[in-house]
């Protein structure tokens, strides 16, 4: 044979050879791809068998969780039981205020931290009764602080001694060291007097305008109890005083007088529930109980007054 003959008997036997290969990869590829359409629904059913343990392992999760958390609100819960049985409990009981009111011509506004209080002797011996035959117009003098005086009484109801703290505007009858604050044994009962009030110009106004609720027509003051023990409690009294004094002459409000009588002046006094916390569950603030009554007129004029 010639080389040109080997050389196609070679290209021949090799083109065989690949073919043969081909069709070996060919019913591999057709075996394996069999194989995989029966493996298929087996895998598909262990990808879901471990999706259900997953969500079955975050239920599970979940539930601890909820456990946990129920259990450390039974364990703070009972806590603050503990706590409540040996607390002070004080209660807060107030008269209306005395009529008339007092006016402080030298004033035109409360007095801030570290001035003379209105209580002090001082002060009242610069303060007279208001009258009702006194006008003050509009454009006149309303500067002047028209002020109530009213007393009040503290009752500690619980069974240990309580330490208890008064507003700036606020003192006890009794002469003490400290004016406003003092220790409450249980049973004892302890009196206390407290000044507050606004310009003659701000209770026109409550009184002219007095929608959206108007917080010049009320005073405000916080009673704080509190204990001698690690895990205690602060309990907070608030007190509103509030009414209107001041009444038109003409209507219009350009001269403005006192009430003729205590009645057509509607003060009164409210105390609202007591709010306490408990040390172990450390600060927070929360609204005080005037809040929503004077949250519009506060908006419409962006601050507080309080």
């Amino acid at each position: 044979m010639t080389a040109a003959e080997w050389i196609q008997i070679v290209s021949a036997v090799g083109a065989v050879a690949a073919a043969v290969a081909a069709a070996s990869a060919a019913r591999s590829g057709r075996a394996a791809a069999r194989t995989a359409a029966k493996q298929l629904p087996e895998l598909q059913q262990q990808v879901e068998i471990n999706a259900a343990q997953a969500k079955a392992a975050e239920e599970q999760v979940g539930l601890a969780q909820e456990m946990l958390k129920a259990s450390t609100a039974m364990v703070a819960e009972a806590a603050r039981a503990r706590t409540d049985e040996r607390a002070p409990l004080v209660v807060a009981l107030l008269e209306v205020p005395k009529w008339p009111p007092l006016i402080d011509a030298t004033r035109d506004r409360m007095p801030y931290e570290g001035e003379l209080r209105l209580l002090d002797h001082r002060c009242l011996a610069q303060s007279e009764a208001a009258s009702p035959a006194q006008i003050f117009a509009r454009n006149g003098e309303r500067k002047g602080l028209l002020w109530f005086q009213t007393r009040g009484v503290l009752i500690n109801e619980g069974a240990t001694t309580a330490r208890v703290r008064l507003d700036d505007d606020a003192q006890f009858v009794e002469e003490t060291a400290a004016r406003r604050e003092r220790l409450l044994r249980p049973g004892e009962v302890a009196q206390f007097e407290w000044g507050a009030g606004h310009t003659i110009a701000e209770w026109a106004e409550a009184r002219e305008k007095p929608d959206p609720p108007n917080p010049l027509g009320a005073c405000f003051m916080t009673i704080t109890v509190f204990d001698s023990f690690e895990h205690g409690i602060f309990d907070h009294i608030h007190v509103v005083m509030s009414g209107r004094p001041i009444v038109s002459v003409d209507g219009s409000f350009d001269e403005v007088r006192l009430a003729s009588r205590e009645s057509e002046a509607d003060m009164g006094v409210t105390v609202f529930p007591t709010r306490r916390t408990y040390r172990s569950d450390g600060p927070r603030r929360d609204p005080l109980p005037w809040d929503g009554t004077y949250a519009a007129w506060w908006k419409e004029r962006g601050r507080r007054t309080t």
